[in-house]
């Protein structure tokens, strides 16, 4: 048995009672009528009423005291009782006392006195009001039938509800998304295209050495063969210790005349060469080059010399005399030149090798990736060589993806962000705006991207349908502007009724959403005006 019956005021109609049972939990419900209700006056309302519950799937207990009320909720099916007990139960209605038997002598009415024999008649009786007419009974019901079966179809059949509902659109943006993408792995798809390019080319050198004329130096020995002088025969010579050879004394090569000077100056302006001693001093070519580099034991003549005893000689050969030049030399600066210019050539080559590969549908990543150059020389800087050959093995990557699929990616992840009670509308394109974040070798591409487009509320149309059906018109128009919408109109036809359709198949629904400009990625997430013109309903 329910529980928490309703009570049904005097005055309710079918529409109120509906919405007051659609609100009620449980498939049992006890509907408790007053005597005088509307509800109860009329066999077409209990009709409704069975319809309601049946498509609710609820199951109406009728409690009225009232028997006509009673009969009419029996006969349209449903459970009947004549109160409500302590305990929300239904209790039953005393059943009428049963009229005492008439004897053969009594005669007229029940209740009417009567008297042994044949009473007076107080009307007469004709033949016209003794007489029963089946066939006009039949037609009266008939006709009471039609009239009622036709008022149903009236109320329920005919009358039809159009309910526009319009919104406004909103700009819904995302900024500053990271989609990655890998060879193989979706949502987009990635290809590699892998080349590896070798070249050789001669390169000049920019190196130049340069000599500076410079004068040969080296050093001489002098040899004094007289014995120390005696002093009886040569008191002078005794006093001395030996010979002084003058600094700038000139010593002359045997060979090529090439003439030396001495630079020494130990010893009184020269260098003293002992008797019967030795003594080395310094000497430097007097012209400069490099023909004053001679050989040992060949700087034998000592210019004006008066002493057959003192010789000269030059132990080892002089040497450091240059003539002036200048010899081209490999510098470092021509190594790495030579390197980026190779680097650069293969880099270009590699580039459009890998360009003439791209397929339809597909775009190349801008950033290419290049692999550690292999690079060679016959050659070392601070050679002195006026060219040298370089060779260069380079490998190059590049990265082919699908634009459509990145786009694609990127609407993916923004409708995934939408609120539930929000959609994404279909008439306006998602703006995509992207860049390559980083590119790494194996085609691991990163996306940095903004996206955005227009939502408007997201409307159940059967849902609203089943809360308006049968309701007032204000009612109706009262939950439908609830549904953050910026405006509603029904229009009723063929004539404007103080109810909604009793049917939701009579009831349809436009939405109409007012689309604005293409949203700007530049606007603050989720807001943003739209100007509003006239859209398509979803």
């Amino acid at each position: 048995m329910a529980t928490n019956p309703i009570y049904v005021e005097t005055e309710e109609e079918i529409p109120e009672v509906v919405e007051r049972l659609r609100r009620v939990n449980g498939d049992d419900t006890m509907l408790v009528l007053p005597i005088r209700s509307r509800i109860g006056q009329s066999r077409f309302n209990f009709q409704l009423l069975r319809n309601y519950a049946s498509r609710m799937g609820k199951r109406i207990t009728v409690v009225c005291d009232d028997p006509a009320v009673q009969k009419m909720a029996h006969e349209s099916g449903f459970a009947v009782y004549g109160a409500v007990g302590i305990e929300g139960e239904g209790i039953p209605s005393e059943p009428a006392a049963a009229p005492p038997p008439r004897r053969w002598w009594e005669r007229g009415r029940p209740g009417q006195a009567t008297h042994i024999g044949i009473a007076a008649p107080t009307k007469l009786i004709t033949k016209t009001a003794t007489e029963l007419r089946p066939g006009r009974f039949l037609l009266y019901v008939a006709a009471a039938a039609i009239f009622v079966v036709g008022l149903f179809a009236i109320v329920v059949y005919v009358p039809s509800a159009s309910v526009t509902l319009t919104a406004a659109a909103q700009p819904f943006t995302q900024k500053a998304v990271e989609i990655q993408a890998q060879p193989g792995k979706p949502p987009i798809r990635v290809r590699i295209s892998t080349v590896s390019r070798s070249d050789s080319q001669g390169f000049k050198t920019t190196g130049l050495k340069s000599v500076v004329l410079a004068p040969a130096t080296g050093t001489v020995v002098y040899t004094n063969a007289q014995q120390q002088p005696s002093c009886q025969k040569d008191p002078a010579a005794c006093a001395s210790p030996g010979l002084v050879v003058l600094r700038g004394q000139r010593l002359d090569d045997s060979s090529d005349g090439i003439v030396f000077a001495q630079t020494t100056n130990k010893f009184q302006g020269g260098v003293l060469v002992p008797w019967g001693g030795t003594a080395s001093a310094s000497v430097i070519a007097v012209n400069k080059g490099s023909a004053g580099n001679v050989g040992s034991n060949m700087i034998t003549t000592i210019e004006g010399n008066r002493f057959d005893f003192l010789t000269v000689t030059n132990p080892q050969a002089t040497g450091g005399g240059a003539d002036a030049s200048r010899t081209p030399v490999m510098t470092v600066a021509d190594f790495d030149a030579a390197r980026a210019v190779l680097e650069q050539e293969l880099r270009q080559a590699i580039a459009q090798q890998i360009s003439s590969a791209k397929k339809a549908n597909e775009t190349l990543s801008e950033t290419l990736i290049y692999g550690a150059p292999q690079f060679s020389t016959d050659h070392q800087p601070n050679d002195k060589v006026a060219s040298f050959n370089g060779t260069m093995t380079l490998q190059g990557e590049g990265d082919f993806y699908v634009d459509a699929d990145v786009k694609k990616a990127f609407e993916t992840h923004l409708a995934q962000l939408v609120p539930n009670n929000q959609q994404l509308l279909t008439e306006s394109p998602i703006q995509v705006d992207y860049r390559i974040l980083s590119a790494t070798k194996g085609g691991n591409l990163v996306f940095l991207g903004d996206a955005s487009a227009f939502v408007a509320p997201k409307l159940d149309m059967d849902k609203i349908r089943a809360q308006v059906v049968g309701r007032p018109i204000a009612q109706a128009r009262f939950f439908l502007q609830g549904l953050n919408v910026r405006s509603v109109a029904i229009k009723e036809q063929p004539m404007t009724l103080p109810l909604m359709p009793l049917l939701a198949g009579r009831i349809s629904i436009h939405y109409v959403v007012e689309s604005g400009a293409v949203p700007s990625l530049t606007e603050p997430t989720g807001t943003g005006a739209a100007t509003p013109s006239p859209g398509a309903s979803p």
